[in-house]
């Protein structure tokens, strides 16, 4: 009986520590381009420790303060178009990524950024 109340235990402790997301920082952004799971948001008003990277592509397009949408399952549901400009939160952990995905490739910055859109 005791192991069960300790597997018990052990499993909401792991499940609420799965459900936590530290937020770092609110970031007014902009959604620079977008293909399937593949997110550019470039950073145009951070306030806290919010950062992007400046990046060139392989075509020689220059962004900067950008990243990678590391959560695409969550940011893709949020509904943002390319253009579309939004202001969001900077998580720690992203929750798991199980959606439909295409398949297709977009070169993106390496800095990858797990996000939640508050509006």
């Amino acid at each position: 009986m005791k192991s069960y109340h300790l597997f018990l235990m052990t499993g909401l402790m792991l499940l609420s520590a799965c459900a936590k997301q530290s937020v770092k920082g609110q970031f007014k952004a902009k959604l620079i381009d977008s293909f399937c799971v593949f997110n550019i948001v470039q950073i145009e008003n951070a306030k806290g420790s919010v950062k992007g990277m400046n990046w060139t592509n392989s075509a020689g397009t220059q962004y900067k303060n950008v990243f990678t949408v590391q959560n695409f399952c969550d940011f893709n549901a949020a509904g943002i178009q390319e253009g579309e400009t939004f202001t969001a939160e900077l998580i720690e952990d992203a929750t798991n990524q199980a959606c439909a995905v295409c398949y297709g490739y977009m070169e993106t910055p390496p800095l990858q950024l797990s996000i939640r859109v508050i509006q």
